[in-house]
């Protein structure tokens, strides 16, 4: 192994060392194990010549027997991070103690803000007496280095016999250089944010001039830096109390020419907006002219971002403007409009409705419906039947069913077998969308819900619309439905579909999964319809007893007579619910072909079990409802067969067999007790 591989596998030791100590306490068995891992790594290392110390560049590991380029993410990621700490370079002696490698590891796990430079890493190795692991900074800004850095390092000179210089270059040092001027600035700029007089101070200094574009610049770099803060409001508000203390020359062109034009674009300008007090705003309004609020209250109606914030915001303007805050230019003459006029307060109401999400889905379904219906399809616009759908989506994961239920009736018109359309037309096109996995879906979401009843039958209406497409979505989804409730008003809502569910659900006969079978042919049983019936034969040998048990029940129930004969080769199933079933299934008036086969069943081995016992009795129950002499004359045989007093389960169908030959033959009834005496 090359000492470049021997690099490798130990630095990926010590990555998976430093996370897998972050899991488990200080000191517990698995911790010291992983410890024990990496002091193997590291043995090996030395054992095939790795050369201490490890020096960090600027995308890569260097060390005496050459250079490794850090492409591998996990390694990426430890150059990072001993970067971030300062640590330019790690020296480990052969002779480390455990707990010295574990002191390393704590070191790299330790969170950048508690150890940001090379000076606080070395003190954290001193304070625990770690001698046999060391670290170095990369030689810049006065920051200590290890004594590995005597060796030559960074003057240009060669190891005897490597032929390879390892010379820190100026362009690393750079880097290094402009990362921590980068990191000052912005440690400078985040405490800046917090400090109301200072941050006055700076935008006294930045708009000196009347240059208040430089100001809004200055505003919008504060709140992109905000954004991925937790406190972004406590920030904003820094900064807007700051801004207010300017004089009014300088607020009067910011707020009118920056600020405001810029709130219906800019998320920053925006969100500070929605920090202002009802006094700040008024404030707001003495500075610019009325147009400009009144603009842009029209230009947040088209605003893309934070419903919530742009309703309030819209609120406060319009209460400010009906209040009569003084804007620098007065308008001339009273005000046309008092605050409560019906007119304004109409005006007010159709704003705040037109914000809401559903009402704009709604009032967009109706516009793409009308235009869907009025163009000749030729000249159909593409883009409404994907409108249509993602309207549809929208709905369905907002809970407005009627909405999407509402779309579906206005394209069903068009109910025709898309096979014979050639081009389809749009409303094909837009049912099929309507029918794809990612909206049917969410109508198995609305089954989720409770109480159960209405999606059910939004769940119905949507699947009869949406065609055979999207019934056949529809059951796949169920096959792969890990709740049981949801599985039971799934197959409901296809029983209710009818027909059309048929041809989905027999595919899914032939599935290795008992429980997708089962669930198939339950919901056959509640369809009823005898198209399902030779299909469902086969079933009758399914392995499982839980599905041909289910195979019974739905073959007598859309197979009537014709379902007899393949049922009739169950009443010897291995299984006693699938037997007791299938005789009672044969167990016609007249059904003499039944008859052979139930006597077998209850002449043969006597009752050993309370199954048997019920089985029996079972095929007693049949043959009285057959009727036929043939199947009365099994009864009396049944009667004449000699039981043992301890066998209490043949007693009892011997009782059975001798009380239903008694009404039907009274005359012909023989004793069980003459029997008994034989």
């Amino acid at each position: 192994m090359s000492n470049q591989q021997a690099l490798v596998v130990f630095l990926r030791a010590l990555v998976a060392a430093k996370k897998s100590l972050a899991l488990y306490p200080p000191g517990s068995e698995t911790a010291m194990a992983w410890i024990e891992r990496l002091r193997r790594s590291l043995d090996d290392a030395f054992r095939q010549g790795l050369i201490f110390p490890i020096r960090v560049a600027r995308d890569s590991f260097a060390w005496a027997g050459g250079e490794l380029p850090t492409t591998d993410r996990a390694l990426k990621g430890l150059r990072f991070e001993m970067q971030s700490r300062g640590i330019g370079e790690l020296s480990i002696e052969p002779s480390v103690e455990n707990w010295e490698l574990q002191a390393m590891l704590e070191l790299l796990n330790k969170p950048i803000e508690q150890l940001a430079s090379i000076t606080a890493a070395h003190s954290y190795l001193r304070d625990r007496a770690v001698v046999r692991v060391s670290v170095g900074g990369a030689g810049l800004g006065g920051l200590p280095a290890s004594p590995a850095l005597d060796t030559g390092w960074g003057t240009g000179t060669e190891e005897s016999g490597s032929g390879a210089s390892l010379a820190w270059t100026d362009g690393d040092a750079l880097d290094l250089l402009v990362e921590s001027i980068l990191e000052l600035v912005d440690k400078r700029f985040e405490s800046l944010a917090y400090d109301r007089t200072g941050l006055l101070e700076w935008f006294q200094t930045v708009s000196r001039g009347g240059r208040v574009d430089r100001l809004y610049a200055a505003v919008n770099m504060l709140g992109a830096m905000a954004q991925g803060s937790g406190d972004r409001e406590v920030r904003a508000r820094t900064t807007l109390e700051a801004l207010m203390l300017l004089p009014d020359a300088t607020l009067a062109p910011f707020f009118t020419d920056c600020l405001l034009p810029g709130a219906a674009s800019d998320l920053t300008a925006f969100n500070l907006l929605t920090q202002v007090t009802e006094d700040e705003l008024r404030g707001i309004a003495r500075h610019v002219p009325r147009e400009r609020l009144v603009a842009l209250t029209t230009e947040l109606l088209e605003y893309p971002w934070e419903e919530g914030k742009r309703l309030r915001l819209l609120e406060a303007i319009t209460l400010t403007l009906e209040r009569g805050a003084e804007p620098g230019a007065s308008p001339a003459g009273p005000a046309l409009l008092s605050h409560q006029d019906p007119l304004l307060l109409e005006l007010r109401q159709e704003i705040i409705d037109a914000c809401r999400p559903d009402v704009l889905l709604a009032r967009s379904a109706d516009v793409l419906l009308a235009l869907v219906s009025s163009v000749h399809p030729g000249e159909y616009p593409g883009f409404a039947a994907d409108a249509l759908a993602e309207i549809a989506r929208e709905a369905l994961a907002g809970g407005q069913p009627d909405l999407v239920l509402r779309v579906l009736r206005g394209v069903a018109t068009d109910a025709a077998p898309e096979v014979s359309r050639e081009p389809p037309t749009p409303t094909m096109l837009i049912r099929r969308k309507l029918a794809g996995p990612s909206h049917v879906s969410l109508v198995v979401d609305l089954l989720r819900r409770e109480p159960p009843m209405g999606p059910m039958d939004v769940a119905t209406e949507y699947l009869r619309f949406a065609g055979p497409e999207g019934v056949e979505v529809f059951t796949a989804l169920l096959a792969e439905e890990p709740h049981r409730r949801v599985r039971i008003r799934m197959c409901e809502v296809l029983a209710r579909v009818g027909v059309p569910a048929i041809p989905p659900l027999l595919s899914r006969l032939a599935d290795k999964r008992w429980f997708v079978v089962r669930n198939a042919l339950y919901t056959l049983r509640k369809i009823g319809h005898a198209s399902a019936f030779p299909a469902i034969v086969a079933a009758l040998e399914h392995p499982d007893p839980r599905v041909r048990l289910e195979a019974v029940r739905v073959a007598v129930q859309v197979g009537g007579a014709a379902a007899r004969a393949p049922v009739l080769r169950r009443v010897h199933d291995p299984d006693a619910s699938v037997r007791r079933a299938a005789i009672s299934a044969v167990g016609a008036p007249g059904n003499d072909g039944a008859v052979p086969e139930l006597r077998k069943v209850l002449l043969g081995p006597g009752a050993r079990s309370e199954d048997d016992a019920e089985v029996q009795l079972g095929t007693i129950r049949a043959l009285a409802s057959i009727g036929t002499s043939a199947a009365l004359s099994v009864l009396e045989a049944a009667v004449s067969r000699r039981t043992w007093f301890w066998r209490r389960a043949e007693r009892r169908v011997r009782d059975l067999a001798a009380q239903t030959l008694s009404a039907r033959k009274p005359r012909a009834r023989v004793s069980p007790k003459a029997v008994d005496d034989r």
